[in-house]
């Protein structure tokens, strides 16, 4: 068996190694070291360097994971908010408003109660008053939807948010900026 020469890379202390040995400790400071055998010298690695870069890889990529988790949970949030958004007259889709949503429903009833009496005054055909008794349902309606859009929205936007701060949380423990 050959034996070689290498300098340990933790107190530079010279070291007789046979060339079928990979990993060897120093007898002078303790040191881990690898052996590297390339095609032109044989060498010594410091393992606790690899270690440190290995950890520090890993630290990276968990904050890399973590971004990436953050960057779906904003997706799916994108994604997920519009299924509680109301449509205005223009075709736009905004968040509800549950006071918006209130007030349409008292101009709705209020218009309806109008109706019935208005029509039930001018002797019109028993069915016209009827009419008004719609105005109110469809009002009622609208505000329930609206207002159960709105607590849905919130909780839902509640939730998001909880999680995200969590995985802002995790980043910054994790060493991320």
């Amino acid at each position: 068996m050959k034996v070689t020469k290498v300098c340990c890379q933790g107190c530079g202390a010279d070291l007789d190694v046979d060339e079928g040995i990979r990993f060897v400790t120093c007898n002078f400071c303790g040191a881990r070291l690898e052996i590297v055998h390339d095609d032109t010298v044989t060498h010594s690695r410091l393992l606790e360097k690899i270690g440190r870069q290995t950890d520090a890889m890993a630290g990276d990529l968990k904050v890399i994971r973590l971004q990436n988790e953050l960057e779906q949970l904003d997706r799916e949030w994108q994604a997920d908010s519009q299924r509680f958004m109301v449509t205005g007259k223009n075709g736009q889709a905004s968040a509800p408003n549950p006071v918006a949503g209130i007030l349409m429903a008292i101009v709705g009833i209020a218009f309806g109660i109008f109706w019935i009496g208005q029509t039930s005054r001018m002797g019109a055909p028993a069915f016209f008053p009827l009419f008004g008794f719609v105005f109110i349902a469809a009002a009622a309606f609208g505000a329930f939807r609206n207002l159960a859009k709105s607590s849905g929205m919130n909780q839902a936007r509640s939730g998001y948010e909880r999680r995200r701060r969590h995985l802002l949380e995790q980043i910054e423990r994790a060493g991320g900026r």
